[in-house]
């Protein structure tokens, strides 16, 4: 089916109304989710679940509408269930219906464990430090990547932190 062009906000997409799959280029992709996860509440974070469609695992591989050429499949963020087609040549992602909600979902469910996990870390660390624990200077040193055990990048870090700091 042939695709139809649109703008969301400030993004250029192409739509396929038919399959409600969603073309557009990776970086752009990576803005929206960026903008997107903070809208999702911690709450529903924690509650709500993924909607891989049936049969997700014999998808075809998809052929790119910008260079004709195969393009790559993977999981986002390491889950096979959100099967995500993206172009190394072209630099376009594919999304199939219901994928970039599984995708902010997932984002925002690990960066509000990671968020929890660093929050956790620090009280914890300022209670030591404040409340007649082991004097600070007399605690082990650890760096920041093992303050955070599960899989946070470091710029993520840097933004859960400048959120603490507001």
């Amino acid at each position: 089916m042939p695709l139809e062009e649109a703008q969301v906000d400030t993004v250029a997409v192409r739509l396929c109304r038919a399959c409600k799959g969603v073309l557009l280029a990776h970086a752009d992709l990576m803005q929206i989710l960026e903008d997107s996860w903070r809208a999702v509440s911690r709450q529903a974070a924690g509650e709500l679940e993924f909607h891989a469609p049936e049969g997700w695992q014999k998808e075809m591989v998809m052929c790119c509408p910008g260079c004709g050429r195969p393009m790559e499949k993977y999981g986002y963020m390491g889950l096979a269930a959100i099967q995500i087609d993206r172009c190394d040549q072209c630099d376009l992602v594919w999304l199939d219906a219901d994928e970039l909600q599984n995708m902010v979902l997932a984002l925002a469910k690990s960066l509000s464990r990671g968020e929890d996990a660093f929050r956790r870390e620090c009280e914890r660390r300022l209670t030591l430090g404040t409340a007649g624990g082991v004097p600070e200077d007399a605690q082990p040193q650890r760096d920041l990547g093992a303050i955070i055990n599960d899989g946070v990048l470091a710029s993520q870090v840097l933004v859960q932190l400048l959120r603490l700091l507001r």
